[in-house]
């Protein structure tokens, strides 16, 4: 089951890729030329602009989020003073000391500081470490599909079907067969062509939607101050209302803390320039809403 599952996650990881190369080579394959020797410059640099900065931070966080070490707790070199042990649970799995928020990962068999989950998408666990990479790449990959999606499917369509327009946004989700038939019928394009074309458009959206809910559904957990392991325990618990959401400091507080910025002017560049932040602490001691 391990090789398997290593497997599985592997060919997560190469499906992802070819997600983002493919929405890149729509456009430069496609658009780019379309709008330049159509003399539509304002379009042009417009999508140039914007595309590549898309780009840039979906392939820089998502290379960061694979390749940072989520954060194991077997790692940790510093040793935990005498109070703060009285704040660790011995792990029954790994028999290690872990500190708050630190759970075990039956995947990778180790504790992770601020442990989220393990994501075959990524071939590694979601923790304190690359926990703001993940969920930034999980942004800019939604907002890449929608832009490639919303921006270009009209252009492309004309592109590829010689300046005829054959279904709208959500049609190939709505009308596959009818779409499919149409596009096998057309006579100024191959069959296998017209058909791939068809896919890519459904690939995207059910892409776009999948990773969008994923996006949402995380940052409504840190807008609570929870993680995903922590959102199970408070469901398991919920009627002792004082156990609960312990480290929700308020949402504005909450995204603060999750990003480790002090002004909003620092979470601007952290949410638009892509570049590796390392943490500013080392994931062992969290302010509870008790402790204020």
């Amino acid at each position: 089951m391990k090789v398997v599952r290593q497997i599985v996650e592997k060919l997560c990881v190469i499906i992802t890729i070819i997600l983002i190369y493919e929405n890149a080579l729509v456009f430069y394959q496609h658009l780019f030329p379309y709008w330049w020797f159509n003399g539509l410059y304002g379009r042009f640099f417009f999508s140039l602009i914007v595309g590549h900065w898309l780009l840039i931070n979906t392939v820089r966080h998502y290379y960061l989020a694979i390749s940072k070490s989520p954060g194991f707790v077997v790692d940790l070199k510093k040793e935990p003073s005498t109070q703060e042990v009285l704040n660790y649970t011995k792990c029954l799995k790994c028999n290690v000391m872990r500190p708050p928020r630190a759970h075990h990962c039956k995947i990778c068999q180790k504790c992770v500081l601020r442990f989220d989950h393990h994501c075959p998408w990524i071939n590694n666990c979601v923790g304190y470490r690359n926990h703001a990479h993940f969920l930034l790449f999980c942004i800019y990959m939604a907002m890449i599909a929608a832009f490639s999606t919303i921006v270009g499917q009209r252009q492309f369509q004309l592109v590829i079907f010689h300046d005829e327009v054959l279904f709208g946004l959500f049609d190939p989700l709505l009308k596959t067969y009818n779409m499919t038939v149409a596009i096998i019928e057309h006579k100024t394009i191959g069959p296998i062509t017209g058909v791939l074309t068809l896919f890519l458009f459904i690939l995207n959206l059910v892409a776009m939607g999948l990773v969008l809910s994923l996006t949402l559904w995380q940052m409504s957990l840190i807008t609570k101050g929870q993680t995903c392991v922590e959102e199970k325990i408070d469901k398991a618990i919920m009627t002792n209302s004082k156990q609960r959401r312990q480290y929700d400091l308020g949402w504005k507080q909450n995204w603060k803390t999750f990003f480790e910025v002090n002004t909003y002017s620092e979470l601007l560049v952290r949410l638009l320039i892509p570049y590796s932040f390392q943490p500013k602490h080392d994931g062992t001691q969290w302010i509870s809403k008790n402790d204020k």
